[in-house]
């Protein structure tokens, strides 16, 4: 946006640069009319072009922005997903640790039963 508004100050500077060498070279003084005139175009055609262009670094940010977003979308898909794997990991190791925990807490409770019976 600063280079935009670089340029434009430039071209401005350059018109008035025009304006200044494009009058008569005779003895009469450039009424304030013409000045005026002068300024209105120039003010003019500066913001045509500042409309112009301005709307086009406003199109190629929302571009960026857009391409960012949508990377920063791909991104928190990958965590989601290593963040379900995961889980569905610890919770599989869980469950099989509860199960194999549980069979032996069966089988000791069914040997201490016979060996207190034989007792």
């Amino acid at each position: 946006m600063k280079k935009i508004f670089s340029i434009l100050c430039l071209l401005a500077i350059l018109c008035v640069a025009y304006l200044a060498f494009t009058q008569p070279k005779d003895s009469a003084k450039p009424t304030m009319e013409d000045i005026e005139s002068g300024t209105d175009e120039l003010v003019d055609q500066v913001k045509d072009m500042y409309e112009e262009y301005g709307s086009a670094a406003v199109a190629q940010a929302d571009e960026k922005l857009g391409d960012v977003v949508e990377q920063a979308d791909e991104k928190l898909g990958d965590v989601v997903a290593q963040a379900d794997e995961a889980i569905e990991s610890a919770v599989e190791s869980a469950v099989e640790g509860a199960k194999e925990g549980f069979f032996q807490s069966i089988k000791e409770s069914i040997s201490n039963f016979f060996s207190d019976l034989t007792s």
